[in-house]
């Protein structure tokens, strides 16, 4: 359920701007129709329902690392940010776009590099896959490398979120206010929900903290990734942070985490008791605080 923020469009528009990510990966995969044809006739399947997918290249680890880091990446974009439209763009608070750039240049970087590196083997890989594929292999289905390239991208765009003063339409006083005004609104709500979301992702990342600390006796030691913090760590830099400033509840509430987090390590974590127990308790009272906030 939407958790309403007491908040203005122009605040939101002066603290955040929307970000637009697309990586683009050759799939390295091609349905073979005649050999979908022949496993349909020697199964005795009905048509159309069993197909051949071939992986061109076999399991190529130059194609496959790409494909990997693009995902890792799409994944590092989301934590950076909080969804907005269904058209792809997301919000960005203004307080992080420098660190936000800057570390998606970076992967861009080792993106092109990891792209070169695969059109270096991409000739060797295509006669290799003589041997891998057999009769599957048909030549057709390699364009060469120029043509290939195309299949590669890697793309960012930010445009700035628009204020209701952007209107420009020639109508009576009313009708223009009572656009505005709707424009206002719907800016508000999709504000909202992309705190919500985001609260909703903190929750559940406070309670594997909460789970994972929880050592009632001996046996129920469990082991636990860097990750257990420094998703929430990551969370409150990017994001709970610079976007506190538009209400008061999320002000406090990253105070408070803020306080429980700061100076502390996962070796720590599992080293101390007394630490562990601490910061499990302060983990459950954040979680309670965010319930009695109605995420």
């Amino acid at each position: 359920m939407e958790n309403k923020i007491e908040t203005s469009a122009p605040s939101i528009t002066s603290s955040s701007m929307l970000v637009e990510y697309n990586a683009s990966v050759w799939t390295g995969r091609k349905q073979d129709k005649n050999a979908s044809t022949e496993l349909e006739l020697v199964k005795k399947t009905d048509p159309n329902v069993a197909s051949v997918h071939k992986k061109l290249l076999g399991n190529c680890p130059e194609l496959k690392a790409i494909q990997q880091f693009v995902g890792n990446a799409r994944n590092q974009h989301y934590a950076m940010t909080l969804p907005w439209s269904d058209m792809g763009m997301r919000l960005l608070p203004t307080a992080t776009f420098f660190r936000y750039k800057q570390h998606m240049t970076n992967l861009e970087q080792e993106f092109h590099n990891l792209v070169n590196t695969f059109f270096d083997i991409y000739e060797d890989a295509v006669v290799n896959a003589q041997t891998l594929l057999g009769d599957l292999y048909h030549p057709d289905n390699y364009p060469p490398a120029h043509v290939l390239q195309s299949k590669f991208s890697w793309r960012m765009s930010f445009v700035p979120l628009p204020t209701s003063g952007d209107f420009r339409v020639d109508m009576g006083n009313e009708q223009e206010k009572s656009l505005r005004e709707d424009y206002d609104k719907h800016y508000n709500s999709m504000f909202g929900k992309a705190i919500d979301n985001m609260m909703q992702k903190l929750v559940v990342y406070l309670k594997n903290v909460s789970e994972r600390l929880d050592y009632s006796n001996d046996e129920d030691k469990k082991v636990f990734r860097d990750t257990l913090t420094t998703n929430v760590t990551g969370m409150l830099e990017d994001l709970l942070v610079p976007m506190s400033n538009q209400d008061a509840r999320l002000q406090a509430l990253t105070r408070q985490l803020s306080d429980t987090f700061q100076g502390i390590s996962p070796d720590a974590l599992r080293e101390d008791d007394r630490l562990r127990q601490n910061t499990k308790q302060s983990v459950d009272d954040a979680i309670n605080s965010i319930k009695s906030l109605g995420w």
